[in-house]
């Protein structure tokens, strides 16, 4: 009888042990329908150092489309109240060859964010963002790597480098962490562990914008969630043309400092985030997108 107990208990062990590993896996594909414009190239020639990393060339990395598919696409869950664990691994942004290595990160509220230096020579790294904690600081040589202070809301930014004005990258933060980025194929693995049933994904592109799906997770996985976006759909806003971004900008700031004139007497580096803020407000106040008050 003894040996019947242990028997089952070991058995309900075991089983115990496979349920806590299981996952639930959303697994797809963003294509690219319509003739793939050619990515722009930079012009690195201003800067040796970076020039010489690309001995054929560097090129903008807004569009990449390798036979049909899509590249640096955020996918995610869209739900509110969603849990999940944090990603116990960190977060990690290069800047290799003069360019932000990947161009696309997307990380979840509270995970730790590491940013690189693999070139032997100055980068910056200024983050755009508004309702997250702003960095900008040098990275003047080689750096294995520089934590940030961990992202706390979920919000959608710009990392630029004012020294080399053509790099850019851009962060997505989530308050779960059922997301992720299309790879060079088009495919994506949204990693978790959903309970079963029908989730609508939300596929976000910067120059794209987004797009809906609904996908089922049945058995722990659900597979074929996929996105279609179109040649001629890019748009002409803040991600895409960084020009018409700061005439948006400097609209809502002068509106800000009409609003509160203390803002005037602020410079540095130390409070363009606050600025961003006090834009924000306005912006939100007059009920408008930037885009509208630039007209």
């Amino acid at each position: 009888m003894q040996v019947r107990r242990l028997m089952s208990a070991l058995a309900l062990s075991a089983a115990v042990g496979l349920c806590s590993t299981a996952t639930a896996e959303i697994t797809g594909t963003v294509s690219f329908e319509g003739e793939a414009p050619e990515p722009a190239q930079i012009d690195m020639a201003a800067v040796k150092e970076c020039a010489a990393q690309h001995p054929d060339g560097a090129f903008d990395e807004s569009v990449l489309v390798t036979d049909g598919k899509l590249a640096n696409v955020v996918v995610s869950v869209k739900a509110e109240g969603l849990q999940g664990n944090k990603p116990t691994q960190p977060a990690t942004l290069d800047q290799k060859g003069c360019q932000y290595v990947p161009h696309v990160i997307a990380v979840m509220v509270g995970q730790p964010l590491v940013v690189k230096n693999s070139d032997p020579f100055l980068h910056n790294v200024h983050s755009l963002a508004i309702d997250n904690p702003a960095f900008n600081f040098g990275q003047p040589n080689k750096d294995p790597g520089k934590n940030v202070p961990p992202m706390k809301v979920v919000e959608r930014f710009k990392i630029k480098c004012d020294v080399h004005p053509w790099m850019g990258a851009h962060v997505s933060v989530f308050d779960h962490p059922y997301f992720a980025v299309s790879k060079e194929d088009g495919t994506f693995t949204i990693p978790g562990n959903l309970p079963d049933g029908e989730y609508t994904l939300v596929a976000w592109h910067e120059k794209f914008g987004e797009k809906e799906a609904k996908v089922n997770v049945s058995g722990g996985k659900a597979e074929g969630a996929e996105f279609t976006f179109a040649a001629g759909a890019a748009r002409g806003d803040d991600a895409a043309n960084p020009a018409v971004a700061e005439v948006k900008l400097a609209v809502f700031q002068a509106g800000a400092e009409k609003a509160n004139p203390a803002a005037k007497k602020c410079d540095g580096a130390c409070c363009e985030a606050s600025k961003a803020k006090a834009v924000k407000q306005v912006a939100t106040k007059a009920g408008e997108q930037p885009q509208a008050a630039a007209e």
